[in-house]
């Protein structure tokens, strides 16, 4: 799998394509970043994103984190697909989130890179039935403390490949794949 380091230009131009093709994304006015550990990082204003009580909208909470998970499965993919050829859908299939404590600071999600054994897994769903899922746990801090935690179910789509065994439309289960290391 290739390196998952990104440049600042690479995650300026996903910042720009999902302003562009997520329009509702626009308000957020958030930027990405990674660290040396491949962590992603959406940083956000409080200001055009707070609510009447002067904390952190939960809908803008929801959807910082759902897009930062989406922003990172999108750069799995990348890494995982080598024929750039093949365009490959990424969407988010289910999503939990629990709000502990309010936001009153700049909003600052965090996403876990998935470890080695999660992308290898998901390397061979994609590559068997041209689908494959992810699940990425994103975290919101406020005043050095746990305030948001959002766990998101991401689908990778392959697109115009008649592709492996699976029935169209459904995504195997890792059990599946499990079985066959």
């Amino acid at each position: 799998m290739a390196s998952s380091s990104r440049t600042e230009a690479a995650l300026e131009e996903l910042e720009r394509l999902i302003v562009e093709k997520m329009p509702i994304t626009q308000h957020l006015e958030f930027s990405l970043a990674t660290d040396e550990e491949g962590r992603l990082r959406a940083s956000a204003p409080l200001q055009p994103n707070a609510n009447h009580m002067g904390s952190a909208f939960g809908g803008s909470l929801s959807m910082l984190a759902t897009v930062t998970g989406w922003a990172m499965m999108h750069q799995v993919v990348q890494d995982a697909v080598e024929d750039m050829k093949r365009r490959v859908e990424v969407m988010i299939q289910e999503s939990d989130i629990e709000y502990m404590r309010p936001v009153y600071e700049n909003i600052s999600v965090i996403c876990e890179r998935p470890d080695d054994d999660a992308l290898e897994r998901f390397q061979k769903m994609l590559d068997r039935w041209g689908r494959a899922r992810l699940d990425l746990k994103c975290r919101i801090d406020a005043a050095g403390e746990r305030a948001v935690t959002f766990i998101g179910s991401y689908v990778a789509l392959a697109k115009g490949d008649e592709q492996g065994d699976g029935a169209f439309g459904a995504v195997p289960d890792e059990e599946a794949v499990d079985g066959e290391l």
